[in-house]
């Protein structure tokens, strides 16, 4: 067969731009420590790496929705802590009256009630974030207010069964897991009506705020015998505040549990995160060692092409000048 120039040079130029196509693709992959960065690399390959990315995805947005609902249970379990004493600091107080002497003793006492019940209002206004913790889906409005002459403390969030809402509107929700969002499941908060009791639906004031208010005003007539309030009537105030206590403690054990729940979820976040960068890792297949020699190969396959082109290439007449 005949060799002619013409052949010579194209199939220089030819092996030319592979070796440089080789080149550039290894380098490529090199600066971004991937095998696979377009589908005709690796069309199967191509398809997972989406699937380890959706994955990622979520598993991202899950865990920072388990980060955020841990600490918005942090804050409510500890303000539940603060209202659970202040409610037993309460029923010491009462205790103490019910043998008070002298009898003016009682005047203080309920003075003292008075201060409690605004530390329960300001735990009741308990924020993270800027967000109220016990406001329902209201948790920009403060909940709890309380009237500076009548003593009357009102509720101004949303509440589960709120007169004309739907049974959900007391409820903020964080999904960690796929799939709908359920409520029963995925709530991480506790509304007013879930911490200090019923909301009368005329006035708004909740129910334990209602009860401690009657019982400072026992504590107010009993000096005088007004209304008929004795001895006894303090004593049934007693179980009142039992009843009270044993509603936000039961309140504060099933923040408790779904708080328990959400970090063993984030927990299993955690692991999951490491095992999709794994396995995303596998199937791309990037190896920096086997990248490095086949980057080295390359080029000194491209030099040696550079060289044997000098010396088979016909001299043109630049070479004589």
């Amino acid at each position: 067969m005949r060799v002619t120039n013409n052949m010579m040079s194209t199939q220089f130029l030819s092996g030319y731009q592979s070796s440089l196509s080789r080149m550039s693709d290894i380098q490529e992959k090199i600066a971004a420590s991937k095998n696979i960065n377009r589908p005709s690399d690796n069309p199967v390959g191509a398809a997972r790496n989406l699937q380890f990315t959706a994955a990622t995805s979520a598993n991202e947005l899950f865990t920072q929705n388990a980060n955020d609902a841990i600490s918005w249970m942090k804050t409510s379990d500890t303000n539940l802590s603060a209202i659970v004493t202040t409610m037993t600091n309460i029923k010491t107080a009462v205790s103490s009256a019910i043998s008070a002497n002298p009898t003016s003793s009682y005047d203080a006492i309920a003075k003292q009630i008075d201060q409690m019940i605004n530390e329960l209002v300001l735990s009741g206004n308990s924020q993270v974030g800027g967000r109220y913790v016990f406001s329902g889906q209201s948790d920009s409005v403060e909940p709890f207010t309380r009237d500076a002459t009548t003593g009357v403390v009102t509720y101004n969030g949303t509440y589960n069964g709120q007169s004309g809402a739907a049974d959900t509107k007391g409820t903020i929700t964080m999904q960690i897991v796929p799939g709908d969002i359920n409520t029963s499941r995925d709530k991480i908060n506790l509304d007013g009506s879930e911490v200090f009791g019923a909301i009368d639906t005329a006035t708004g004031v909740p129910k334990i705020f209602q009860d401690l208010l009657t019982i400072k005003q026992h504590l107010e007539d009993i000096q005088t015998g007004a209304n008929g309030v004795t001895a006894d009537t303090l004593s049934n105030d007693l179980g009142t505040i039992d009843a009270d206590m044993d509603y936000i403690i039961s309140a504060q054990t099933t923040i408790g549990a779904r708080q328990k729940s959400y970090q063993t979820i984030s927990e299993r976040l955690i692991v999951d995160a490491t095992i999709i960068s794994t396995d995303a890792t596998n199937n791309d297949g990037f190896n920096v060692a086997k990248a490095s020699i086949e980057s080295q190969l390359a080029q000194n396959a491209y030099n040696t092409l550079l060289s044997v082109g000098a010396n088979v290439l016909p001299k043109s007449l630049a070479d004589y000048l």
